[in-house]
């Protein structure tokens, strides 16, 4: 392993390369938000002197797992400067310089430098880190992708409402690090004019999230958005006479023992999500991903097929059925769609129907409207369906590994509960990288008359009308 050194606007800083990968840990985008800072908007990072090391994981936001047992390792790292990027890059299109003496800094290059791929992590918008260790941008630096993984506020601090402090403070953190990404990928090798947002459940949400919010027009140009998690009930405020001064007066305890009520007191919904209305997010973000500024933003969306299914075996038997009415009904569900629904139920477990209703509202019920929207405007689109049952099945996060080709990832086998096909990891994240470098995934697009998804199988398979018994569920209108 060698040293790698870049400066930035900010800065020199040290990474470290290894196999012709670079990376970068915990490159500040904002200044610590502590202070009067902890629940404002972010503010840009001042420069700092000398040479900064980034070798080594960074703060994160999270203090409490949304699962004791998730999905993917998370390290909880001490610290508050938590508003920082991960980088890897290919290492042979950085220029390095002395920090004691060359001050030039590297420019984009004649070719215009490599397409990035910057990466917003999921949790509920509570949990989840920026270096958890399956989102290792090696494999997509090798194929000559920058990755740049986003840390970002989480929960109380992140995302709950509160009358003395700007809403969506997560939301923009999100922003101010694409802003970063304009001002500093060049010296890392990549293009600021091809950049590809991505994310995964929460941050799936936030893909969308940000297609529609007026504040990041230009600041990507492609996007992917994994299981993503949309509610269309209201956003969660804080109980009256709770405020962020109140908050930041009682310290990190204070903070904390609310963060375990709040989640405890909303149990069937994500407490800690986006705030609709405003500038930042003026209209709700499934009626703000097509059309305009977001139709021109090419989209690959997608789901696993049975997101959730398996919470509804560790329910208790007397939460069943009000757990799946109080979702449904928080997603709209229309009188013709719970028909549907009832027909598509019959023969199996009253838990697993359960389990099917919280997949549909969750996560299928987002992938198809967000399909069905762009789809009536023109936007190009394409979808997926991730239905590989080996092991424990096509379950949340099963994706993961595959699209980012990391099968012997810690703790991924485990999670699958079998050893990832070869072939289709190779197949998946192929897709990936011919979205982000192409704007093309290659299979079929989702248009009028087809509605094509690709069915992420062993092999894979491309369906007509993949999306059929979810738009029979949710949105039966759509029915040709």
């Amino acid at each position: 392993m060698t040293d790698v050194d870049v400066e930035l606007s900010t800065g020199w800083v040290r990474g470290s390369a290894r196999d012709g990968v670079a990376r970068f840990l915990g490159i500040p985008y904002a200044e610590d938000p502590v202070g009067d800072l902890r629940f404002a908007a972010p503010v840009r990072r001042s420069s700092w002197d000398g040479l900064r090391h980034a070798t080594r994981p960074a703060a994160t936001a999270q203090r409490l797992r949304f699962d004791p047992d998730p999905a993917i390792p998370e390290p909880i790292i001490a610290g508050t400067d938590v508003l920082h990027v991960d980088v890897w890059t290919p290492v042979e299109d950085i220029d390095q310089h002395d920090p004691a003496g060359d001050s030039g800094r590297r420019s984009s290059g004649a070719d215009g430098g490599h397409p990035v791929m910057v990466w917003i992590h999921g949790g509920g918008w509570e949990s989840g880190s920026s270096n958890q260790p399956w989102f290792d941008g090696s494999t997509f630096a090798r194929r000559g992708i920058v990755v740049v993984s986003v840390g970002y506020r989480l929960g109380v601090e992140g995302f709950t409402p509160l009358p003395d402090a700007p809403d969506n403070r997560g939301l923009l953190d999100w922003i101010a690090a694409l802003e970063w990404v304009q001002r500093e990928i060049p010296a890392f090798g990549g293009d600021p004019d091809r950049v590809t947002v991505s994310g995964q459940s929460a941050g799936g949400g936030a893909v969308l999230v940000l297609l529609g919010s007026p504040a990041a027009t230009g600041l990507f140009h492609r996007a992917i958005a994994s299981s993503p998690a949309v509610l269309r009930a209201p956003s969660t405020p804080a109980p009256e006479g709770v405020t962020a001064a109140s908050l930041a007066a009682g310290g990190k305890g204070a903070v904390d023992e609310f963060h375990r009520k709040f989640r405890k007191d909303n149990q069937f919904t994500l407490p800690f999500r986006p705030v609709v209305g405003g500038e930042l997010v003026p209209v709700p973000p499934l009626e703000a991903v097509a059309g305009g500024k977001a139709g021109e933003v090419p989209l690959m969306i997608g789901s696993t097929a049975t997101e959730f299914e398996a919470i509804a075996d560790k329910l208790p038997g007397p939460a069943l059925l009000p757990g799946a009415a109080l979702i449904a009904l928080s997603q709209q569900i229309p009188r013709a769609g719970l028909r549907a629904l009832a027909r598509q139920s019959n023969g199996r477990s009253l838990r697993r129907s359960v389990g099917s209703v919280i997949d549909a509202a969750a996560i299928h019920s987002t992938v198809a409207r967000t399909a069905e929207t762009r789809l009536a405007a023109g936007d190009p689109t394409w979808v997926y369906d991730f239905r590989w049952e080996g092991g424990n099945g096509a379950r949340h996060c099963a994706d993961l590994p595959f699209f980012w080709a990391v099968p012997d990832g810690e703790n991924a086998e485990r999670y699958l509960g079998a050893p990832a096909p070869a072939a289709l990891v190779e197949a998946m994240h192929d897709s990936w990288v011919d979205f982000i470098v192409e704007g093309d995934p290659g299979f079929g697009d989702y248009e009028q008359g087809h509605r094509k998804v690709m069915a992420w199988d062993d092999p894979p398979e491309e369906l007509e009308d993949g999306l059929s018994a979810v738009r029979q569920v949710w949105w039966p209108e759509t029915q040709d």
